[in-house]
């Protein structure tokens, strides 16, 4: 039986941390479609160099449409793979450059973390907020080719304008549950 990982339920909340207004916002999930699948091959790379950095604006979803998705990320096993999200921020990074520990054991995504076939890195992908990632080290000892794999669900919301003051007062209190969700960026 193929894995899909776990997504929320349509009918359901989730909340998010709105940058410009410095306040959480919410948006309910109206319906769902799952799962969306993505694989990826990157081209091959020698031992000493990192691969071609993809930005998947591709899978941009649309602001007509009042779509996000979720989306788990899966990388193949023998590299280790940096991840922008959106597409110009660097994640799983440390806010300061720490020169005592090597780039390898920071700002990586390895297949022991995420593997291909069971990913378990999960990001929130908003309208221009979609990902780019990097092949950065090639482990394998020969020249070889990275692969990807992307399983979302794409979601229709109702965002948090459409809200009653109501929904909103009961998810500002807790009364209502939500599930937090990344839509990637600066802290």
């Amino acid at each position: 039986m193929p894995f899909t990982p776990w997504f929320p339920e349509p009918g359901s909340y989730i909340k998010y941390f709105d940058k410009d207004t410095q306040a959480y916002k919410y948006r309910r999930l109206l319906w769902r479609r799952d799962p969306l699948k993505y694989v990826y091959r990157f081209a091959s790379f020698a031992v000493t160099t990192s691969g071609t950095t993809k930005t998947f604006d591709e899978i941009n979803p649309s602001e007509k449409k009042s779509h996000i998705y979720l989306a788990y990320v899966g990388v193949c096993p023998g590299f280790l793979f940096a991840l922008w999200h959106p597409y110009d921020v660097k994640n799983l990074k440390w806010d300061e450059t720490i020169e005592d520990i090597d780039d390898d054991k920071v700002a990586n995504l390895s297949y022991d973390e995420s593997p291909m076939e069971f990913p378990t890195k999960c990001i929130g992908i908003d309208h221009d907020r979609y990902p780019a990632i990097q092949p950065t080290k090639n482990l394998t000892g020969e020249t070889k080719s990275a692969e990807i794999s992307i399983i979302a669900a794409m979601y229709k919301v109702k965002e948090h304008t459409e809200l009653s003051q109501d929904e909103v007062a009961k998810l500002n209190s807790g009364a209502l549950r939500s599930y937090p969700w990344d839509f990637g960026g600066e802290l």
